[in-house]
């Protein structure tokens, strides 16, 4: 089978934007004009082969390339070239086979997979069906604690049927379920090795083990350094072998120090450039490209015991924000203010529910007045508020930066808390770095184009909830969309969840991003795409002939 190509952007993705979100409103300041965003369509052919390249990942080092802890950027740039799932995204976010040639699915709570035959894993060993029900269960293993165990309902099997057939059940239709299957979800890593690597496996000390078209030797990944990855000579999908041989993979976190790495040939490439260096950027022997994709940012409430249990002072907050100034000063024109925390590009399906639903929605826009009396109006204004983000990100700071500046000018005490990676990534796992935080900057994006698995999140009892957000109506409105067969019917779940939650205002809606790449003008093939942190995206790279 021929690996897909990111030769053209996805048109259901530009379809599904809504001429409210999509349209491009509000472009570079008169500063920052000397830059203008385009969405790429295609990239320069990369068919040589190259012996190596050197690529940052601009969040920094990975926690673990685990395919069950693929969650967050710094772990999934890399361990996207390493382990595959079942199924494969393509850059429009339909599935293509990767570890099984098919799924069938005789009914509405059964799917069979069938595996691909000769497939093996790096050490040479066969990947079979036990190896498959190993990875799918382990990833719902409580003690592994992988953000990907919310996938099935209660009750759901997998079982092993021969070597080569994989059989899922579950109790009940869940419409979200088949998206999952070109997710690390459905990874599958070698039974053996990970019994015998135990709790290393992931880490430096034990490595992976698994099947995708690039591999990893424990000792080349160096902690604090850097992580080389070698090509998968044996890949089962041979035809179509990497041009790259060998990709180091290194942490420069410092902005400045990314934009001088990649500017002067040190670093070859980086998925999310900073945008402060766009325009130096475009400039370099480079290519810079940018495309629609599934990104949302926005403020999320961690507590309810300070000022934040006042939804008077939550909404002060939310019209005290300067969105328009955020998308020119901070994005330069790369980025759409949001109604509500699913951008448009995520509606995958009943598109004018999901429009009428968010032309109802409050345009996002600053009213200083207005916030000033809400403000004045809450006993719990002058309370602090301690705003948490990432200090890797250039966007990030610059954004709770203005953030703060204006809502303190209105009467609110915002404090900014910074944080080192590790310690941001802590905050979705480990309940005690959450400690005295208020609220954090998020900078995400959804998994596929269905918003209702993201707002699941926020459901009673789910592991993600936070602040313990209980509104029960909301819940059932997403347990009743999981549940909908009929695309229009669960969009009309989701839109009513929606709008329980913008009058809640659990989180506060900021701006949808696009997707950027650059690297070396001596390289080519590779396109923008959200999709990059589940694909091997590193197998789309090669030299270019006009180059050599």
């Amino acid at each position: 089978m021929k690996k897909r190509r990111l030769v053209v952007i996805a048109t259901t993705l530009a379809v599904a934007c809504g001429a409210t979100a999509c349209s491009g409103d509000g472009g570079p300041t008169d500063s920052q004009s000397d830059y203008d965003p385009q969405i790429a369509t295609a990239a320069p052919a990369g068919d040589e082969q190259v012996d190596s390249i050197t690529w940052n990942i601009p969040s920094g080092e990975p926690l673990s390339l685990d395919p069950a802890q693929a969650w967050i950027d710094s772990n999934s740039t890399v361990e996207a070239n390493l382990c595959e799932p079942l199924m494969r995204f393509k850059s429009d976010y339909t599935q293509e086979p990767a570890l099984a040639t098919s799924v069938g699915h005789p009914n509405s709570t059964t799917w069979v997979f069938h595996l691909r035959e000769g497939v093996t894993f790096w050490d040479g060993t066969p990947m079979t069906a036990a190896d498959v029900v190993y990875s799918l269960k382990r990833v719902l293993d409580p003690k592994v604690g992988s953000s990907w165990s919310r996938w099935p309902p209660d009750g759901a099997t997998i079982t092993a049927d021969g070597t080569h057939t994989v059989t899922l059940k579950v109790p009940k239709f869940n419409s979200a379920i088949s998206n999952y299957f070109a997710t690390p979800a459905f990874a599958v890593v070698s039974k053996a090795f990970a019994e015998k690597a135990g709790k290393t496996f992931g880490s430096p000390a034990g490595g992976v083990m698994c099947t995708g078209p690039y591999e990893l030797d424990p000792s080349d990944w160096v902690s604090g350094q850097s992580i080389t990855v070698k090509r998968n000579d044996h890949w089962w999908d041979h035809g179509d072998l990497p041009k790259v041989r060998s990709v180091k993979f290194e942490f420069v976190t410092d902005p400045a120090a990314q934009t001088a790495g990649v500017a002067n040939g040190e670093i070859d490439g980086q998925w999310k450039p900073g945008i402060s260096s766009f325009t130096q950027l475009e400039k370099a022997d480079g290519h810079l490209l940018h495309a629609h994709g599934l990104a949302t940012s926005y403020l999320s409430v961690l507590s309810f015991d300070g000022a934040l249990g006042d939804v008077k002072v939550r909404r002060a907050l939310q019209k005290s924000i300067d969105y328009d100034g955020i998308v020119k000063s901070v994005y330069r024109g790369a980025a759409t203010p949001l109604r509500a925390i699913a951008p448009p590009t995520g509606w995958g399906y009943g598109k004018k529910v999901f429009q009428a639903g968010w032309n109802a929605l409050p345009e996002p826009a600053q009213d200083l007045d207005a916030a000033r009396k809400l403000a004045s109006s809450s006993s719990k204004a002058s309370e602090p508020i301690n705003l948490a983000y990432r200090t890797t990100s250039d966007e990030a700071t610059k954004i709770v930066t203005a953030i703060a500046a204006s809502a303190n000018s209105i009467g609110l005490n915002v404090k900014l808390k910074p944080l080192t990676g590790d310690e941001y990534g802590a905050l979705f796992y480990d309940s005690g770095a959450r400690k005295g935080l208020d609220m954090f900057l998020i900078t995400g994006a959804l998994d596929f184009p269905d918003p209702a698995p993201y707002y699941q999140f926020f459901t009673i009892g789910d592991p993600n909830n936070f602040n313990g957000y209980a509104n029960k109506e909301y819940t059932a409105q997403i347990t009743s969309a999981m549940g909908a067969a009929d695309p229009d019917k669960k969009a009309e779940h989701v839109v009513a969840a929606q709008k329980i939650m913008a009058a809640d205002l659990v989180n506060i809606p900021l701006v949808t991003q696009t997707t950027s790449v650059y690297y070396s003008g001596s390289l080519g093939g590779l396109l923008p795409s959200g999709s990059f942190i589940y694909t091997p995206w590193a197998a789309d790279l090669g030299g270019r002939k006009d180059r050599r």
